[in-house]
């Protein structure tokens, strides 16, 4: 599974022009934190230490959370590797999802966006079997995880980062990232454990649209249109 973003290769690329030039290779740094043991990989020296500093401490900071409070079966040890050559931002494969890529010219050219990593970090206690599918649709994985950044962030003001408090034109419940974690915050307002029940469902592959009924009482569309009418309706794209 990848977060997926706009085209960013173009900009990234002008970006890495910004990477230390007289980089030097370093060594893997392991630490272990709260029965929890990471190794960060950066073979190229991309970012510097303190940088390297930042992300570990958001990690540890955000996963223990995360971990225990939504899959305590979660792995134990993980792999964060700052990789050059990838041209997006962050991504955990579901390959193995202990193992987290992140760009470093993002961070470079972003040094306050660190709480990426809470959001990465969710997708490795997500683990879920399934992504994209109807099992686990896109939307609902990705939302859970900014969910996961919004409530354990270390400090996502640092980067202007929040959840959207209003709705634009167009948006639904399925555009992703903020706009379904903003909704998820609201729903899980409204019925507390709502989104600790989704996650498990989707774990296990026993999410459906119906468990919406099940938690809410109403189907998503019902939900999000009180959502809507909550937040003062639809506001129009500014041109």
């Amino acid at each position: 599974m990848s977060r997926r973003f706009p085209p960013l290769a173009a900009s990234l690329l002008a970006t890495a022009l910004l990477l230390p030039l007289a980089a030097q290779a370093r060594e893997d740094v392991t630490r272990t934190q709260d029965g929890v043991t990471i190794t960060y990989r950066d073979a190229t020296g991309a970012l510097d230490v303190p940088m390297q500093e930042k992300i570990l401490k958001t990690f540890f900071h955000a996963y223990a959370k995360e971990r225990a409070d939504f899959n305590t079966a979660a792995p134990t040890k993980a792999i964060i590797t700052i990789d050059p050559s990838y041209d997006g931002i962050a991504y955990v494969g579901s390959d193995d999802w202990a193992k987290m890529t992140i760009n470093p010219a993002w961070l470079v050219k972003h040094p306050g966006d660190t709480d990426l990593v809470s959001h990465e970090a969710m997708h490795i206690v997500q683990g879920y079997p399934d992504y994209g599918n109807d099992k686990a649709p896109t939307w609902l994985v990705e939302g859970i995880a900014d969910f996961a950044r919004d409530k354990y962030g270390i400090d996502n003001a640092a980067s202007n980062w929040k959840l959207p408090d209003e709705i634009k034109d167009k948006q639904s419940y399925e555009s992703s990232y903020r706009v379904t974690g903003a909704f998820l915050k609201w729903s899980e307002a409204q019925h507390p454990g709502l989104v600790k029940q989704m996650d498990a469902a989707l774990r296990t592959g026993k999410y459906t649209p119906q468990l919406w009924n099940q938690l809410a009482g109403k189907d998503v569309d019902a939900l999000w249109s009180d959502y809507v009418a909550a937040r003062g309706g639809v506001k129009p794209v500014k041109a």
